[in-house]
């Protein structure tokens, strides 16, 4: 969420100071860094309701960076970015975790998901029933294809409802 009638650096401001950091010549330079990481740096004194929605989408980004956190916990980060926005993020996304930082990313896009992420979980009726790295669970699974071809044939059928195919110890034919 962003309120509309604050400019960028303004909101990024004001969530800086909600995670208590003080207004030093380091913030600044902190925001100032964010914003033209994300291409927003001559947005900043702009109100955010004249922000597209991919800028707003960016915006959140640099608030959720300020503070430099451990854990970056997202939820659906692509939507409403452009081709460019969303290859930003994902090159972000993926400097961060080299810095250590763990990105938890909920999303829909398995490609996003497949090309970012080095660890999958995959979630059915709210319920973990995979996770490690996609390569191990197509050959966990026996899936030669893409993280889609995985998660369909590891979403389908009653077998994933009562247990989880890939803990099993019971042979592939007797889970049906």
């Amino acid at each position: 969420y962003v309120y509309e009638k604050l400019t960028g650096l303004e909101f990024i401001s004001f969530v800086a100071g909600l995670y208590g950091l003080e207004k030093t010549a380091d913030l600044v330079r902190r925001i100032d860094e964010l914003l033209d990481l994300f291409d927003l740096t001559h947005w900043g004194d702009e109100l955010i309701e004249s922000y597209s929605h991919g800028m707003k989408q960016r915006l959140v980004m640099c608030s959720a960076l300020i503070h430099r956190p451990k854990v970056l916990l997202v939820d659906e980060p692509m939507v409403g970015l452009d081709p460019r926005g969303a290859r930003l993020v994902k090159d972000i996304f993926r400097e961060e975790s080299l810095k250590g930082t763990t990105v938890f990313m909920s999303t829909h896009s398995l490609d996003v998901a497949e090309e970012v992420c080095q660890e999958i979980a995959i979630i059915q009726a709210g319920r973990i029933i995979a996770c490690g790295t996609p390569d191990a669970l197509r050959e966990r699974a026996g899936v030669d294809g893409n993280l889609e071809d995985l998660f369909l044939n590891l979403t389908q059928g009653k077998r994933i409802a009562h247990e989880n195919p890939l803990s099993s110890s019971q042979p592939k034919a007797d889970r049906h």
